[in-house]
């Protein structure tokens, strides 16, 4: 059986093309979708003739493809890292093989920025939900995203912890008397929960105690 390349045309997404083999023995045609960026790294061309080998890379790209399409659906709804990506996509019923190379050609293909995700994300978790560096740090890592990104960005971030931490003990009622140990104790237990540092909470305190005296 001889198969060769008959066709090749862009796809209905602009990140497809559409390869037909066609076995020139039989005239039996295969149409498949794949990734542009896939056709591109092969360098395919029509009239190229195709082993068996090849044949069946075509067919799993195919199904990359298809998999693709799914996680460029998922990324218009919310943020994904590529392994948190692929993870959603593997809950879908793709293959992990699959899930992971879709995931990875999405992020080649800019559909995936985590350098700007991390930043927009861990920003969210800190000031929103007021968290500590090392809780950010253990949310973020928790999507997928690389821990020396992570790291990276917390040294670049310029977010004050202490500022939050402030925040975080406001939303709880404010500071308890000196007198309330078992109150203190709470209060610093969840306050170490949420990711702060010793330093951050003694920060925060004087901070809140500073501004009672300024009124």
């Amino acid at each position: 059986m001889s198969v060769i390349i008959s066709d090749k045309k862009r796809g209905e997404l602009a990140i497809s093309s559409e390869l037909t083999l066609t076995d020139t023995e039989t005239g039996a045609q295969l149409p498949l979708c794949v990734l542009t960026l896939f056709v591109d790294e092969k360098g395919y061309r029509i009239g190229d003739i195709v082993d068996d080998g090849e044949v069946e890379e075509i067919v799993t790209a195919s199904r990359v493809y298809d998999c693709a399409v799914a996680g460029v659906k998922l990324l218009s709804y919310s943020d994904n890292s590529v392994r948190g990506l692929s993870r959603k996509l593997v809950t879908r019923g793709y293959e992990r093989s699959c899930a992971d190379e879709a995931a990875r050609a999405l992020s080649e293909l800019g559909y995936i920025n985590e350098r700007e995700q991390i930043e927009r994300r861990g920003r969210n978790i800190a000031e929103r939900k007021l968290r500590g560096s090392r809780r950010v740090a253990a949310d973020l890592a928790s999507l997928g995203y690389d821990r020396d990104a992570i790291e990276e960005w917390e040294r670049e971030c310029g977010i004050n912890y202490a500022e939050i931490c402030a925040r975080a003990i406001m939303r709880r009622g404010g500071l308890p008397p000196r007198s309330d140990t078992d109150g203190r104790r709470r209060l610093i237990s969840y306050l170490y929960r949420q990711g702060f540092s010793g330093e951050d909470i003694r920060a925060a305190a004087i901070m809140i105690v500073d501004a009672k005296d300024t009124k």
